[in-house]
């Protein structure tokens, strides 16, 4: 997970002083949006120090904070594009602005290396009069948004823009509609429509010319390699080198270093020896069907009967589940008050991890205050835990937890150890935003599921027998 721009070229239709040395201007504002005097300098594409080159967009915000991309004078339409070599998944754009932010522009994507392109958004002082679109400040979920087209303020003015806000709230991050939204091969912006800032209408002594550029501190791309959830880092695809940039320190490659017995530059589908998923008989679920879907049971050579209930049943027995059943604790329990020496203990495995929380953007989420623990049983969580976090890792395809457990509530005879462990956190779409926020203070609750969320391979030497009898799990 990174910066998608750092280590590629950035392109611009035009540079300020590409040709011979040009004179330009630009305004800021106090916090109480007063004027402050214009500043003029010259800028030269072929002297370093008065050059504002592309490249300046995608160099560190960090270390050198105060560089920019500047289009030549008097430039009415200008498009910046970011070309990559494979597919990526793309999450938000953050785009800051030396000029004021232009009142009209639209941000395009393609799929398909540049040979195709569709628009994300669409960004206007006026919608409909623009582009004859709905406003999302006025309809939740349209195109066009005016939320980033104010002159104000007149230099470090933003435009963010994520990928998968909502509506797109889903649970499976690779799933179809999920990848027509994320997945990219290239990234366009068109500016469109300059706009000057307010206070050159009070300033009649300088030149209107000096002020007709647009300029761009910053062209952020969050993005990460696309693996399918099958892989912790990528390397360089076949070919490809990174362009060497000043705090360009880390470039997020395209080619998945797959796991899970699975191939391909992307993880896109099963290793030699390892078949996929096995057709199974009715009721019958799991990638070697070798257990009953939820609501069945009776696993046999026919596959799994329906449950009699209106709820879930007991796998084996068929007997009824009744949310009275599960003992729940008042408070959270101390760990060993749940500790049963007669069951084997059972450790975090990568098996158990989920696709990632991959963003850094900040997520808006309502703290809750849990009067009773058994409010976790109506929303059937499968445990609880209690923990302290001490460090959170991205690994491109998904986000490594390091965690001290402290406490555990769980209504099945699955035990887990308290001590330091290793997390892989629950899908980050179905929160419809890009963020974790971890805070390393304090106890933070998390809630699991038992269920994985991604399909592993395994090796099926006969798929057609697997759907009488449960497979074994095979080692190459």
């Amino acid at each position: 997970m990174g910066n998608l721009a750092l280590g590629r070229k950035l392109w611009a239709d035009t540079t300020c002083g590409q040709n011979t040395t040009e004179l330009y201007c630009f305004y800021s504002e106090n916090t109480d949006l007063t004027c402050r005097q214009p500043k003029c300098d010259k800028c030269n594409a072929a002297q370093p120090h008065l050059a504002h080159l592309p490249a300046a967009m995608a160099d560190s915000s960090f270390r050198f904070p105060r560089t920019w991309w500047q289009s030549a004078e008097d430039v009415h339409r200008e498009k910046i594009q970011l070309d990559l070599e494979a597919e990526f998944y793309f999450t938000h754009l953050i785009m800051v602005f030396k000029s004021p932010r232009p009142a009209a522009m639209v941000l395009d994507r393609s799929q398909d290396f540049g040979k195709t392109w569709k628009p994300y958004k669409y960004f206007a002082t006026n919608c409909s009069a623009t582009f004859g679109l709905e406003d999302d400040v006025i309809k939740k979920g349209a195109i066009c948004t005016s939320r980033y087209s104010n002159p104000f303020p007149c230099t470090g003015g933003e435009v963010i823009f994520r990928a998968l806000s909502p509506p797109y709230d889903v649970e499976n991050p690779y799933s179809a509609k999920v990848q027509e939204q994320l997945k990219i091969t290239n990234l366009r912006v068109q500016l469109l429509k300059r706009q000057s800032c307010p206070c050159q209408r009070n300033d009649l002594n300088m030149k209107p010319q000096h002020f007709t550029h647009y300029a761009i501190y910053d062209f952020i791309v969050k993005g990460s390699c696309f693996c399918n959830g099958h892989a912790d880092h990528c390397v360089p695809v076949d070919g490809f080198r990174p362009v060497k940039a000043p705090g360009a320190f880390h470039v997020v490659h395209g080619k998945c270093m797959c796991k899970h017995n699975t191939a391909g530059t992307h993880c896109q589908h099963c290793a030699p020896l390892y078949n996929g998923d096995c057709p199974c008989k009715p009721g019958v679920a799991g990638p070697q069907c070798d257990r009953c879907m939820v609501g069945y049971w009776g696993f046999g050579d026919y596959g799994c009967r329906p449950c009699d209930c209106a709820g879930s049943c007991d796998p084996l027995t068929g007997d009824c589940i009744s949310s009275t059943d599960i003992d729940w604790y008042h408070e959270i329990p101390d760990f060993h008050s749940m500790h049963n020496k007669s069951e084997p203990t059972w450790e975090w495995e990568d098996e158990q991890g989920f696709s990632a929380l991959r963003h850094s953007g900040k997520c808006e989420c309502k703290e809750q205050v849990l009067g009773n623990s058994k409010a976790f049983c109506g929303m059937k969580y499968s445990y609880v835990l209690k923990i302290k976090i001490l460090s959170a890792h991205d690994k491109g395809s998904h986000a490594e937890v390091n965690v001290k457990i402290k406490k555990v509530l769980k209504s099945t005879k699955l035990k887990i150890l308290r001590g330091k462990r290793t997390l892989y956190p629950e899908s980050w779409t179905n929160r419809g935003c890009t963020c974790p926020i971890l805070n390393p203070v304090g106890g933070t609750l998390i809630q699991y599921h038992l269920q994985a969320t991604y399909k592993t391979c395994w090796w099926c030497q006969s798929c057609s027998h697997t759907q009488l009898y449960p497979a074994q799990k095979l080692k190459k």
